[in-house]
């Protein structure tokens, strides 16, 4: 509708432009008379209307400058248009690789709950417990230490000695079953990263579909992971091999699932920002090796 409004709003113009016209052709040769007084001092009656050649020439000039002028409109709404197509095309492509990613982070999701729900955990009495009986064991068992500014050394060295022993215990009878499980949720978190530095998206969607991973995680399981990372780590420094003689426990047997866990963790405490976004892809990349070159 705007469109037409613009393109009509030349017509009057032109209407205007052809009466003037038209009213000197006719006031013109009687004009002439008037000077002239009569019909033979100016010319024959056909040669006077011969001067109005220019006149009606201006008239066909008017024509050409009005459809000059509409083209010119049409044009200018025409750049308008095409720009927001482009615009909306875009805004498309970017909604349907917003809702492609989205479903692919869903896929691993579930692939990611899968190996949880297969998790299986003998305890020190022999009983198997498996999936979220066997993550709620391992949270309310992680003898966690706390360090507070007025806790003498020596006594923090000594409950931390014995946290990573009672963590071994139940970790080392069940290397194998974490080694699979560290396998499985790693796999889904490298296809995650994979979509993140691999999707054209803002900043800030990249977190959002990150936080949506991790939330559905559950901080419960994501605890129950960082917490076997941590063990994996701290036993070097606190345990010596007397130590695990002495409590039937093999230190660095979780030293796999650590490998694969340890990139789970880095990755979910990752804040992405337009800063630093290219570094960390680029640090992905080249612990991929060969396989991104």
């Amino acid at each position: 509708m705007k469109d037409n409004e613009e393109v009509d709003k030349y017509f009057p113009l032109f209407l205007r432009i052809a009466g003037v016209c038209l009213v000197i052709a006719v006031v013109f040769p009687f004009a002439i008379n008037q000077v002239f007084s009569d019909w033979a001092k100016s010319g024959t009656f056909g040669d006077t209307f011969g001067a109005l050649n220019a006149l009606f020439s201006g008239l066909a000039l008017a024509g050409v400058i009005v459809t000059i002028l509409i083209q010119r409109t049409e044009l200018k709404n025409q750049r308008i248009e095409l720009g927001l197509q482009r615009d909306e095309m875009k805004e498309t492509r970017k909604e349907f690789l917003l809702n492609r990613t989205t479903s692919l982070v869903y896929q691993q999701l579930g692939r990611f709950e899968r190996a949880l729900s297969e998790l299986t955990i003998k305890m020190p009495n022999g009983t198997i417990i498996k999936g979220n009986d066997a993550i709620l064991y391992l949270d309310e068992n992680e003898n966690r230490v706390y360090n507070p500014y007025d806790k003498p050394e020596e006594k923090y060295n000594a409950e931390m000695k014995t946290a990573l022993i009672n963590m071994l215990k139940i970790y080392s009878p069940n290397k194998s079953e974490l080694n699979k499980f560290s396998h499985s949720i790693s796999t889904s978190v490298d296809v995650l990263q994979r979509l993140i530095y691999k999707t054209d998206l803002e900043i800030d969607e990249l977190n959002d579909l990150k936080n949506l991973f991790f939330v559905n995680i559950g901080f419960i399981n994501m605890g129950v992971i960082q917490r076997i990372v941590e063990v994996a780590k701290k036993q070097f420094d606190y345990l010596t091999a007397e130590d695990c003689v002495a409590n039937n426990i093999d230190i660095g047997a979780i030293g796999h699932a650590d490998i694969f866990l340890s990139s789970v963790t880095e990755f979910y405490n990752l804040k992405l920002t337009k800063e630093n976004f290219q570094e960390h892809k680029r640090k992905w990349i080249d612990s991929l090796g060969n396989l991104e070159k």
